[in-house]
């Protein structure tokens, strides 16, 4: 007897709820047009304002033509007459845009503006076009003009996507509030029924609870923010399997989740239109500025610089021109992807239209030099990633790219815009010095750039041109003999003059150079000794030489000195290698191999700069080394300083434990020689004795030198 109660207060729950759903339903479901209108409204003011800028393109054409002479009257007439043809058309879907919904709402009710701030442009167009074969100047000016209207249209146009925006926010606020308040229908729907049918047939109650939660389930999933596809497998089930009012509820829910699902792909697509470009997935313009705004406060934060690079294609149009868009289409996203193999991580790769791409770099020093050294190297890999052709249906395309770099930081406060704007004239300035270039927008950092291109363009040709030096310092023993010498390297440089090893040693070590110049050094070197072999007076001096880490390491390091040896014919037991701790340290064991095969040959070795390092007693036993060099820091202060004195006769005491020889740099007084000597360092080199000398002048005063000096 209570059954048909009991279904009567079921079936007016299932009712209610079924009734809330439709309405929610039909709210979503309208809500679901309603986007798609305004994504069909933004898609329509998008194609405007790309084909007002493809219009853009062609009166800069048609302008630098008229301006260089290029293009004759005919030509001008026809391409006023296209220009006159295309506005007319893009006038009337100005018109129809205007007429619509979400444009009145944008410009708030005052449509009119937009379609007379078009009418302006147009005619300024038009008259641009009517004297550009007559006056190109004039028409300069009316392009100007008419480029300030096109800006106004661009801010309804970008106020048609900020209310899209609200728009979307607003119905979902709104649905979401409806779908939290079905759900807490559903609830007490749900638990009432489960009471009443708790009592009356526990099995049957147990059913509907469950496929009551079910319900609630799904409404709370659908009222929650998530992907772009919702999941409903219960639901589904039991819109298969039941036939009654939990079938019909299943299919008002999955008709809901289906609108649901279609009104978030809208949302998405939208979000793509106004952040991203639609064909290299990239990000636009609109989220690049938006990013740097984000890297300005990373700057702050950070104390740290950014950077934004403009890359355009060169000559990018003659592609459309010849192939037709489809392949210009592919080769562009052919560029991105190899742009983006070469993209550090957490940097931002956008397009800023046509063949225009930008980079923004986050995280880059604080000092101006390594920022812009880093920003460098990023678009040199840039470039080098354009370098190959790019072959499309059996075709091959030669890429290149002008750069256009501009550094900023926390004090910039122009803007993100500016950077960009920056960023860009460098592109533009690269571009008018002869492309697939790079330039930098600060003068100054351009011009320390290149004046180090220049050093390193210059010290390649250095030693083909003869241009570098090996000058001479006296290494003495503890009666003032001479026993050797050590030499330094110097660049002769025709209008630089002399050039100091500081300024170009580590610029060779950098880029590599420092292997060639290194082989110059030891063939100079031996051949000296070799000359020296003649005199007897000099045959027993030795030379030392340095050795770079990088020439050290290089595989080929024994052969070249065994062949210069050889081609030379010095002898090996006069000519000394130095190398510094950090180069020995770096791989011991192949140290030890390389300079066993070198010391098998008769070369000596010496420890350069000892005491600078980390150097251990353990290492130093393992190392076939025949002398140990005192770091002048130590000595100049070996008087004054009792620290250093100890840290010298430390030095000395260790290499005599060891047998091995020790010698001082840096010697420029009779005190410090004295002192060296009384702690039993007997080889000494410095200022004392004599300066680092051309071979002319070492000659002079090696002859200078009684022979008990030269003993």
């Amino acid at each position: 007897m209570l059954m048909l109660p009991a279904t009567l207060v079921v079936m007016a729950a299932l009712l209610v709820l079924a009734v809330s759903l439709g309405n929610v339903g039909r709210q979503f479901q309208a809500a679901s047009e309603a986007q798609a209108g305004d994504l069909r409204v933004i898609g329509d003011a998008a194609s405007l304002s790309g084909d007002i800028g493809l219009i853009q393109k062609r009166m800069a054409t048609a302008l630098e033509g008229a301006q260089a002479g290029t293009l004759d009257e005919l030509q001008l007439y026809r391409m006023h007459t296209a220009i006159v043809n295309d506005l007319d058309a893009i006038r009337r879907r100005v018109e129809a845009l205007a007429t619509t919904e979400l444009v009145l709402d944008a410009n708030h009710n005052s449509a009119r503006r937009l379609i007379q701030e078009f009418a302006d442009y147009q005619r300024f167009v038009i008259m641009a076009t009517d004297v550009l074969a007559v006056n190109p100047a004039v028409a300069s000016e009316f392009l100007d003009m008419a480029q300030q209207h096109y800006r106004e249209f661009s801010i309804f146009v970008s106020r048609v996507e900020t209310l899209l925006a609200d728009r979307s926010q607003d119905r979902n606020a709104a649905q979401s509030s409806a779908l939290e308040t079905v759900h807490r229908q559903v609830l007490w729907i749900g638990i009432g029924v489960l009471v009443l049918l708790l009592g009356l047939i526990f099995a049957v109650a147990q059913r509907a609870s469950r496929r009551m939660l079910d319900i609630a389930d799904a409404l709370s999933s659908l009222s929650q923010e998530g992907s772009l596809t919702i999941p409903l497998p219960r639901i589904e089930t039991m819109h298969r399997e039941s036939r009654g009012e939990f079938g019909r509820i299943a299919g008002t829910l999955l008709t809901f989740r289906d609108a649901i699902e279609r009104q978030r792909q809208a949302e998405e697509e939208a979000f793509q239109l106004a952040f991203y470009d639609p064909l290299t997935r990239l990000p636009n313009r609109r989220l690049l500025k938006e990013r740097l705004h984000h890297a300005l406060q990373v700057c702050e934060r950070q104390q740290a610089r950014a950077a934004v690079l403009v890359l355009d294609l060169d000559d990018f149009k003659r592609v459309n021109d010849t192939r037709g868009h489809g392949i210009g289409d592919r080769l562009l996203n052919e560029v991105v992807q190899r742009l983006q193999q070469v993209m550090r991580e957490g940097d931002t790769l956008a397009r800023l239209g046509g063949d225009e791409f930008a980079v923004l770099l986050e995280a880059l020093p604080g000092e101006d030099h390594p920022a812009a050294t880093q920003a460098e190297a990023v678009a040199h890999g840039l470039a080098q990633a354009l370098r190959m052709p790019v072959t499309l249906d059996g075709q091959a395309h030669h890429v290149t790219a002008s750069i256009g770099i501009a550094l900023f930081d926390h004090r910039f406060h122009e803007g993100p815009d500016t950077p960009l704007r920056q960023a860009e004239a460098a592109m533009y300035q690269a571009k008018k010095d002869g492309r697939n270039t790079t330039r930098f927008f600060d003068p100054g950092i351009q011009a320390q750039l290149e004046a180090r291109l220049a050093l390193e363009s210059e010290l390649r040709l250095s030693v083909e041109r003869g241009q570098l030096r090996l000058f001479y310092q006296l290494q003495m023993d503890e009666r003032d003999r001479c026993i050797g010498v050590e030499g330094l390297i110097r660049w002769l440089h025709p209008d630089r003059g002399l050039v100091s090893p500081a300024q170009f040693i580590p610029l060779a070590e950098e880029t590599g150079l420092i292997v060639p110049i290194g082989q110059w050094v030891l063939q100079t070197a031996c051949l000296q000794l070799r000359t020296w072999a003649e005199h007897p007076a000099k045959a027993d001096l030795c030379i030392a030489v340095n050795v770079s880490a990088r020439q050290f390491r290089d595989p080929d390091f024994v052969a070249v000195v065994r062949g210069t040896l050889m081609q030379t014919g010095a002898d090996p037991r006069r000519l000394k290698l130095e190398l510094t701790e950090s180069t020995v340290l770096e791989d011991v064991e192949a140290t030890v191999e390389t300079m066993r095969e070198l010391r098998a040959l008769g070369v000596h070795f010496s420890l350069d700069d000892f005491g600078t390092g980390y150097s251990s007693l353990q290492y130093l036993k393992r190392l076939p080394l025949d002398q140990l060099k005192i770091e002048q820091s130590f000595v100049r202060d070996i008087i004054t300083d009792p620290d250093d004195a100890v840290i010298v006769q430390t030095i000395i005491a260790m290499s005599h434990a060891l047998g091995i020889e020790v010698i001082a740099e840096g010697v420029e007084t009779r005190e410090q020689q004295m002192a060296l000597h009384q702690q039993g360092c007997l080889a000494y080199q410095g200022y004392l004795f004599s300066k680092p000398l051309p071979i002319e002048a070492l000659e002079q005063k090696l002859a200078a030198l009684t022979p008990r000096e030269t003993a």
